[in-house]
Parts: C-alpha cells; structure tokens; sequence
C-alpha cells in the first residue's frame, strides 16, 4: 500500500499564525482595491455677481469663489455686451500676491484673467463665498438693456489645477446686469428669499427650493445659455420652506440653463446643468 509523505520543506502553520496571515492578506487586498478608487474632488465655484443699475452709473460686479482649498492657479475668460457695460478696472484684489495675478481686455466686451499661487506646493485657499476681485464697469446702456457676464473659451480656455497640478472639477455661475431707472445699483441678489435647486446636476427631474420670510408671488424661468426662456411658471408662496417641481426638465438637452426666481422687486439667479 502506498503512502503519502509530507515532504520535509513542507510544514503547517500554527492557529494563531494563520489567522494573522490571512488577515495581512486581506488587508493589503483592501489597501489595493482603495488605491484604485478614484477620489471624488470639490468642485471649485465661480460666481459673478448680478446687478440691477440705471444708465451712466459705475458699478462693481464681485468675483467669489467656493470650495477654493489648496488651488495652485487658475485662468478663465470672461465675455459681455459692450454696448451695456462698459470695462474700467479691476478692484479689491484679495488673493496671493498681487504681481502673480494678471488681466486683460483683449478687446471691448472680452476679458482674460490668469493667478498662480504664491507656494504652489501647498496652494491658496480662502472661504466659501469670497470676493477674489471685483470688475468696474460703467453703464452705457438704455433703460431695459441688459447683458450677461459670462464664462468663455476665448482667448483662454477656463482652467482651474490644485497644489498637485491636477485639474479640477470647476462650476461657473454667470452674471447679469439689467438696466433700470433706480437711484442706486443693487444687487439681483439680495433679499428676503434662498433659491436652491435639486438635484444640480439634474436628469429626469428637478425641484427649486425656495426659502421666503413673506408673503409673495414669484415667476420662475427655465432660461438656457442664449438668453431663451423654456419653461416658466407662476407662484404663490407662503413664509417657510417650499419645492416647485421643474416636469420640463424631461424635455431640455443637456447643457447649461439658468434658473430665475422674479419678484416684484428682485431677480434671482441660480445655474442649472442638465445632464442625461
């Protein structure tokens, strides 16, 4: 009868041994399988402010920025009717240092804008919702012009990177000015409502949350990157918290659009993205 003979290399691991081994082995499995999951990054914000100004006035149109942590650059173009508004200077610098930021006005209407990082092995950061600068425009318009300032290609394609020289998920918020009679300029901004939209990006559906103190009747418009309205709908709100549901949203391309909430005194503006 034959038998079987452990060769003599060959030997069994001790109880407490083996659980041990094991146990390396699935955490370096772990540690492989997490290393290959890419992670999520903030997305960086740009936002321009709106305003509403009467015709000849100087205003002041702020530049803020959200999830800004650790970035080591960016570079974006901006673009806008120069028959509205007219581009004086930029004022209120508050990055890094001065003589690492540089703009131009390439010609009327066209703005470019490049900053680096003072260290860019750790990068610049600053709070949800603060001013980098703020562009000086004169109003060249007539009563009821108005133009968007928006986020452009040309002549430099926008570009956020951190302190790692990785590029970053960014969202741009355009702006708008509207010319009116007012005495004052004032932000379209500012006032006793939040608009929130979710989800953002959207699919299938959306809802915009709206966050009033009073009473008031509001009209909102679905308006896409053309300045055309696709959807629009009227309102009756109550102080509190409420969701006005968006059913067009099923119909829309995907794109950029822009949600604006009109009172009887204010506009509110917020970006959409559709994406399917």
């Amino acid at each position: 009868m034959n038998t079987f003979t452990r060769p003599a290399y060959s030997y069994a691991l001790p109880l407490s041994e083996r659980v041990s081994f094991f146990t390396h082995r699935i955490l370096v499995h772990l540690f492989l399988l997490l290393a290959a999951v890419p992670v999520l990054q903030a997305q960086v914000g740009f936002t321009i402010g709106s305003q509403i100004a009467q015709p000849g006035s100087t205003i002041e149109v702020p530049v803020q920025v959200a999830q800004f942590d650790s970035i080591g650059g960016f570079q974006f173009s901006l673009a806008w009717d120069p028959a509205v508004i007219s581009f004086q200077e930029v004022t209120n610098y508050d990055l890094d240092k001065i003589e690492l930021f540089d703009y131009h006005e390439d010609m009327p209407g066209s703005f470019r804008a490049v900053w680096q990082a003072d260290n860019p092995d750790t990068g610049f950061s600053v709070e949800d919702g603060h001013t980098i600068f703020t562009l000086k425009f004169v109003v060249v318009g007539t009563v009821d012009d108005s133009t968007w300032i928006s986020f452009s290609d040309v002549p430099l394609e926008p570009e956020v990177v951190n302190y790692n020289n990785d590029i970053m998920p960014v969202e741009f918020t355009f702006g708008l000015v509207r010319v009116d009679e007012g005495s004052a300029a004032r932000s379209l901004l500012s006032g006793p409502i939040v608009v929130q939209i979710i989800p953002n990006p959207c699919r299938e559906w959306c809802d915009v949350l709206l966050s009033v103190t009073q009473s008031m009747d509001v009209h909102i418009r679905v308006v896409d990157l053309s300045g055309n309205t696709v959807y629009q709908i009227d309102r009756h709100l109550e102080p509190g918290q409420q969701e006005v549901s968006l059913p067009a949203v099923q119909a829309l391309a995907s794109g950029g659009y822009f949600i604006m909430v009109e009172t009887s005194g204010s506009r509110y503006i917020k970006r959409m993205l559709v994406q399917k």
